[in-house]
Order: structure tokens, then sequence, then C-alpha cells
């Protein structure tokens, strides 16, 4: 699909459209945003993962093994449930309308873009 068909789609659904460069996409809906870019064959993927707005920053999923975070070149914030369900259900409607399949662990929840297991140092396996 070309960029003025996937734009309007996204327009149509209530995202915010803005031109990231380099034939990149941002897609901004719920204090929410995620890039997205054709591919080779003309499909459209997202660009790494959603991630979700607070004070103008922009902040990725962390999960540390006992909490979920926000974390920004070495900022993390607790995330609160209804800004977990808001990005979970931003996620989901990005990939409905790129028409990306929805796994079954992803359905359950919105997957990390990071994951950091303090649990893991100082075992006398590691």
């Amino acid at each position: 699909m070309e960029a003025t068909g996937i734009r309007k789609e996204f327009s149509d659904a209530g995202f915010e459209v803005i031109d990231a460069g380099a034939n990149r996409i941002d897609v901004r809906k719920s204090n929410c945003t995620q890039t997205i870019e054709p591919q080779a064959d003309g499909v459209w993927l997202t660009s790494g993962p959603p991630r979700f707005g607070i004070g103008g920053t922009y902040f990725e999923l962390e999960d540390r093994g006992y909490q979920k975070f926000w974390y920004s070149n070495g900022r993390r914030l607790p995330v609160h449930p209804n800004d977990f369900r808001t990005l979970h259900n931003f996620d989901q409607e990005v990939r409905y309308i790129l028409g990306l399949k929805s796994l079954y662990h992803e359905s359950l929840g919105t997957t990390n873009a990071r994951t950091v297991y303090d649990r893991l140092t100082g075992r006398p396996d590691r």
C-alpha cells in the first residue's frame, strides 16, 4: 500500500499522522506513538516498540521481573494500570489497521521493549 493510503487509514481511525523522514511515519493517539515503515514488498510494518508519552517524553515499556516501568534514556517511571491498558489498546489498533497477525502472547498483554531481570545476577549458573 502506498503512503497516502496508509496515512488515510490511520487518519480515518482518529490517529495523528506525522512524517518521520526516510519514508517512515509516526502514528499517534491516546498519548501513544508508533513508527511504521514500508517493506520492499509494499507491506507496512511497525519499526520498534510502541511508546507512551509522559511530560513530552516518549517512554518504552520495560519489565524488571517484579514490576513494569516506563523507560527512556536511563529514566524509569512506574507504570500505572490505566496507562498500560492504553498502550495495549493502541498497539492492538495499530496492528489491526496494518493487518498484522495477533499472536497469543501479544493478545494477553503488551509485549515489553526491554526485559531486565535483576534476579539473574549472582546466580551460580550465571
